[in-house]
Order: structure tokens, then sequence, then C-alpha cells
């Protein structure tokens, strides 16, 4: 069930790499980003790879920090 792309609310994201660990495709990976001032590593999809809108990324935020567009 293709829901779109994941996007991060980096707003909201804790950056606990949670959903990371949740993608079966491993499309994710940790990229540190200059969002916030800590310069913490965010999640981002890996460079030439769709995410296929599975959204068990979504299911396992603990902040509902990911949605889906087309």
């Amino acid at each position: 069930m293709d829901k779109g792309i994941a996007f991060v609310d980096y707003q909201v994201c804790m950056a606990c790499g949670v959903c990371i660990q949740a993608c079966p495709f491993s499309y994710l990976e940790l990229n540190k980003t200059d969002v916030d001032s800590l310069h913490k590593a965010y999640p981002a999809l890996l460079p030439n790879h769709k995410c296929n809108g599975c959204g068990l990324c979504a299911t396992a935020c603990p902040v509902d920090c990911i949605t889906f567009h087309q």
C-alpha cells in the first residue's frame, strides 16, 4: 500500500532512530543537519532510494513526526 514518500518534521523529531530500525528496506539513515543548534543526526532517505510508502517508520515513531506525501 503506497502512501507516498516519507517526510520528517525536524521541528518535532527527537533523532532517536526508531524509524530507521523499523524500515524493512533500510532506506533511511541518520544524517547530520543544520536543522538545530545541536546538529543532531536526523533520519533521511538514502540517495537513489525511493520510499515505497509502507508506513512502518511512521507507525514506529514515538512522536508522530513522519508524514507521507505523493
